[in-house]
């Protein structure tokens, strides 16, 4: 999994591509330092160029959630379409996340 980051009003677009597996763990964890460390209103991530989520990318949106959470940053997902689309919603994602266009 690669990202970048945008600023956006009130906060950050994090742009996701290619696979997200557990591989990913150290790298995602650059973006949960970002929630724990920035003053932001808002974070949303961007899976539209996303082909592939695990169980355990889908592990660290939970803490991600978690940790938006503890600070009152509105993070929501966007871009999700495919299998990326059907896993989230088979595990729910759709009661803890907002889902944009």
């Amino acid at each position: 999994m690669n990202y970048k980051t945008i600023d956006i009003d009130g906060g950050k677009e994090i742009l996701f591509s290619g696979s997200f597996t557990f591989r990913d763990h150290d790298t995602f964890f650059e973006i949960i330092s970002m929630i724990k460390n920035t003053e932001i209103e808002r974070m949303v991530f961007n899976l539209k160029d996303c082909d592939f989520i695990d169980s355990a990318a889908l592990g660290m949106f939970v803490i991600a959630h978690d940790e938006a959470s503890s600070k009152s940053i509105d993070l929501s997902i966007k871009g999700v379409d495919g299998k990326v689309k059907e896993v989230m919603f088979a595990a729910r994602f759709d009661s803890l996340y907002r889902f944009e266009k």
